[in-house]
């Protein structure tokens, strides 16, 4: 297996995605599953955020083990909810690890990021969107911690969001108009790697 972390510092090492294409899909899914990944980075994608987000103000959210924040060297929030008690209990019966956050991931709701320091471009990866507990949840899933990306899309600013079709396909906000990118440089932990996209909104 290629080392993917970097011993002095604990995140992913950037490589272009041909690197990864020579790792069995399922030894990279099991790595993923082991250090809490479900996102990775390529020099590819870095470069292309960068390109895109250009000289705007930008933060991430949902930073969990702070990667792509550290790499775009922009800012990384996060509500740290894997920290909290029930939640890491809930992973540990689902045989899941938990993200182990670094010091550069900043405590934050995403919506109180934004509030903080109003991004013009919001950045996200693998983020789960948030549903009411007073009603059923979609067969799709959610979370009651999640992300209120309706309401980000409705700020006006620009949301970029890194995911794969399978997961993250069937979100509320899929039905907002938006731009859809399918690039062979996006790399995750999915069974399905054709179905990696990247997603745009008010652009």
């Amino acid at each position: 297996m290629i080392k993917l972390l970097d011993d002095r510092n604990g995140y992913l090492i950037l490589y272009p995605a041909r690197i990864y294409d020579q790792i069995l899909l399922n030894d990279l899914r099991a790595w993923c599953h082991r250090h809490a990944r479900y996102g990775l980075l390529t020099t590819e994608l870095i470069e292309w955020l960068k390109t895109f987000i250009g000289d705007r103000t930008a933060i991430e959210i949902g930073s969990g083990s702070g990667d792509l924040a550290y790499h775009l060297g922009i800012k990384a929030t996060d509500n740290r909810q894997q920290e909290w008690a029930d939640v890491a209990l809930l992973y540990k019966m689902m045989g899941q690890p938990v993200i182990r956050y670094p010091l550069i991931v900043e405590e934050l709701d995403a919506l109180d990021a934004i509030a903080k320091y109003d991004p013009q471009v919001v950045v996200a990866s693998w983020v789960t969107e948030w549903i009411d507990p007073n009603v059923p949840p979609p067969p799709h899933g959610g979370s009651i911690y999640g992300v209120k990306e309706d309401q980000i899309v409705g700020s006006g600013r620009n949301y970029v969001l890194i995911g794969n079709k399978t997961v993250h396909g069937h979100k509320k906000i899929m039905d907002i108009k938006h731009e859809e990118y399918d690039f062979p440089f996006i790399k995750s932990r999915s069974a399905s790697p054709s179905e990696n996209r990247i997603w745009v909104w008010n652009n």
